[in-house]
């Protein structure tokens, strides 16, 4: 290990009965694809311990609280929060948690965040990355963004599944393989679109997996944004650069499919409406963004995070205790061995990048 420090894993997720159970009663035993396991305090412990982790920042992973009505949902995330805190104060320099929140039912999460963070001094929350078809940045959602926002809060964000619309490939049986990081991506781009991180300049923005495909989709998100700017500057005189049609044919389509059309149109609208509001290229708002590395270690994506984030935002994650312990230590090892990496980025992603935002 470069760093004389030890590792805080920002990306520690926990399997406290009491989720367990509420999940089973539903018929539900699996997460992403993966069979949830039992677990106790001690099997963090001795994980950490083996895999020379400090401090572990627990989390809930996907379904959270998304199978459960209302009522349910807000009395599991009562009940793990309270878990959570009880967990801080039985190894007060071993862990700090994300709060669970009972997303998607909005008012129930309202309360949940005063008592998590202002009762029970929870380190941030964890959300998902979508709830069904609903993505993070959209407008049902303004108002918990909103009160994070006077919290200044860490805001870690987990993949969530997919819609139950979506048909995967037939050999991708498992939503951790690959639609985890696209519904990272979708999530993040939403944020930015949405006016979301031009409005909350004080939430710490955390997604999981290195952002999922968001590094290597910059250059493209960025460059939409600004043709877009650029063309609703001088849309007369400008948009003919961009299309291939004539202004004739173009109307000629839209008569010949007028409602389709209209829905179109209506969704550009409310979205070009949305982009106007932002102050800043895409790029800027993507290195606001904090990523962590839970598996996501390999040469390329150091290469992608260093070129569209500082190396402050990027932050250890172990995805314990869904990764496998020989996992984790190839992830460790793999920092330790980077040539993209000096010994102080190694030092701060172990360590001190997330002493800044925890401590």
């Amino acid at each position: 290990m470069v760093s004389s420090n030890k590792i805080i894993d920002i990306h520690h997720h926990i399997i406290p009965k009491v989720y367990k159970n509420a999940l089973k009663e539903l018929g539900i035993t699996t997460a992403g694809g993966f069979p949830i396991k039992n677990w106790d305090p001690q099997d963090s412990l001795e994980m950490m311990d083996e895999l020379d982790i400090d401090v572990g920042v627990t989390s809930i992973s996907e379904p959270a609280t998304l199978p459960f009505k209302k009522a349910k949902a807000a009395k599991v995330a009562r009940q793990v929060n309270e878990y959570q805190a009880q967990l801080k104060r039985d190894y007060p320099n071993r862990f700090k948690s994300f709060a669970l929140l009972p997303m998607p039912h909005v008012k129930e999460t309202l309360k949940e965040i005063d008592y998590a963070l202002n009762v029970l001094h929870l380190d941030g929350v964890g959300l998902l990355s979508n709830y069904g078809d609903d993505f993070l940045g959209n407008d049902k959602f303004d108002i918990v963004m909103q009160a994070l926002e006077q919290h200044h809060a860490n805001v870690f964000i987990h993949p969530s599944s997919t819609s139950k619309k979506f048909k995967a490939p037939e050999y991708i049986f498992a939503d951790f393989i690959e639609e985890f990081t696209f519904n990272t991506t979708r999530a993040a781009s939403n944020l930015i679109f949405s006016g979301t991180l031009e409005r909350y300049k004080n939430i710490n923005f955390i997604l999981a997996h290195a952002g999922g495909t968001l590094p290597y989709l910059t250059w493209r998100i960025n460059e939409t944004l600004r043709t877009q700017k650029y063309i609703m500057a001088d849309p007369r005189n400008r948009l003919n650069e961009f299309v291939s049609s004539s202004k004739r044919e173009l109307a000629k389509e839209v008569i010949k499919h007028p409602f389709q059309n209209i829905l179109m149109f209506k969704k550009y609208r409310k979205g070009l409406k949305r982009w106007a509001t932002l102050n800043e290229s895409t790029a800027y708002y993507i290195n606001r963004f904090y990523f962590d590395t839970a598996l996501s270690t390999g040469e390329s994506v150091f290469a992608s995070l260093k070129e569209v984030t500082d190396i402050s935002h990027i932050l250890f994650g172990s995805d314990a205790h869904y990764a496998p312990n020989s996992w984790v230590a190839k992830m460790e090892e793999n920092i330790d061995d980077s040539q993209h990496l000096n010994d102080s980025d190694k030092t701060k992603i172990f360590n001190s990048n997330a002493l800044d935002i925890l401590y």
